[in-house]
């Protein structure tokens, strides 16, 4: 062998030891711009064992951090973020977002963690705050009829399973994986109700899926003493059937619903009035009562990305998860994480 070719083999014996290794320990979340996955709607093949990740978790119920398996945690989200009884195709759905959620915020990869954790972690178990999180077998047990637990606890696990590793990018990037129960027929740009400007996959699109809610039309009365009080009035709002009532709507957001809410001389984001008053969304109306206001709301929740009810309705017309992740973020690909 002449010193040369010694040379090239040696190379290439250096190529193929080392530079494996090199890879995995670089751990990337993410196929970078350019990659080859990017783009690719493909499954990985059903042999194709994709690797998973420790992450920690901030359990709201028992105050503390725990570590666990990142696919093994999803399975305790789509438990507790979706019905069961949905069609397999939103609970898959459900399962990509929520693990690029997951990724966007683990501190290894870059995120910013989970700030209600009083010692480090990447997200907790609290919904008001990053993702709904249960124990499976146990919460299976509780929610449902022996003959439904292990139906449904198989359910969801399959859902995961099937869709091991896949995560929704935005021109290489993770995307901000938002969701809510019900949009009502709109959902809501992400400017509207978030700071940070606007996002392209994150706009108001007409969503026609979600009628079967039982959120999709809601109504709730709200007395003048409660409305005052809440909004800390003077009490200025008129007895039943007063035409003056002094509420309009100020600002509209491109989903339809109220930005801003003039009440008398005061304005009011609807962000505000709705956790003021309990109400479940911002897109809502109004009629004057003899006891108060019957609000009239549509839809349940922010309203920005995934509508929960309207993927179980896309998978109903025979839709597929893919189809549904990118109708709701338009623009949007689903690649492989790669631990």
């Amino acid at each position: 062998m002449t010193r040369t070719a010694a040379l090239v083999f040696a190379a290439i014996i250096l190529a193929v030891i080392l530079l494996p290794s090199a890879v995995v320990s670089l751990g990337r979340p993410f196929p970078r711009p350019g990659d080859e996955t990017i783009g690719r709607d493909e499954k990985p093949p059903e042999d194709e064992q994709v690797e998973s990740l420790l992450i920690s978790l901030f359990r709201a119920d028992t105050r503390e951090v725990v570590t666990i398996d990142l696919e093994e945690y999803l399975v305790g989200v789509v438990l507790a973020e979706m019905p069961a009884s949905f069609g397999p195709e939103a609970l898959k759905a459900q399962a990509v977002i929520a693990r690029t959620y997951t990724l966007h915020r683990v501190r290894f990869f870059g995120g910013g963690g989970c700030q209600r954790s009083p010692t480090p972690a990447d997200i907790c178990s609290d919904s008001t705050h990053c993702q709904a999180w249960v124990v499976p077998a146990v919460t299976a047990a509780q929610w449902y009829s022996p003959d439904e637990m292990d139906l449904y606890l198989a359910k969801v696990r399959r859902a995961v399973r099937e869709t091991a590793g896949e995560v929704a990018v935005y021109q290489g990037r993770l995307i901000e994986a938002v969701y809510h129960s019900t949009c009502g027929g709109r959902t809501e740009a992400s400017h509207a109700i978030w700071s940070g400007g606007e996002i392209p996959y994150l706009q108001s699109i007409a969503c026609p899926y979600c009628g079967h809610s039982p959120y999709f039309r809601r109504e709730t009365l709200v007395g003048f003493e409660q409305l005052t009080s809440a909004l800390q009035l003077e009490p200025v709002l008129p007895v039943a059937g007063n035409a003056s009532l002094p509420l309009q709507v100020a600002e509209e957001t491109p989903g339809g619903r109220v930005g801003v809410l003039k009440v008398d001389r005061v304005l009011i984001t609807g962000k505000d009035l709705r956790r003021l008053l309990g109400l479940l969304s911002t897109a809502f109306q109004w009629e004057v009562r003899e006891n108060g206001l019957l609000f009239l709301t549509r839809g349940h929740g922010h309203g920005v990305g995934l509508c929960q009810y309207g993927a179980d309705g896309m998978a109903a017309q025979g839709k597929t998860y893919r189809q549904i992740v990118s109708f709701y973020y338009p623009g949007t690909t689903l690649s492989t994480f790669t631990p």
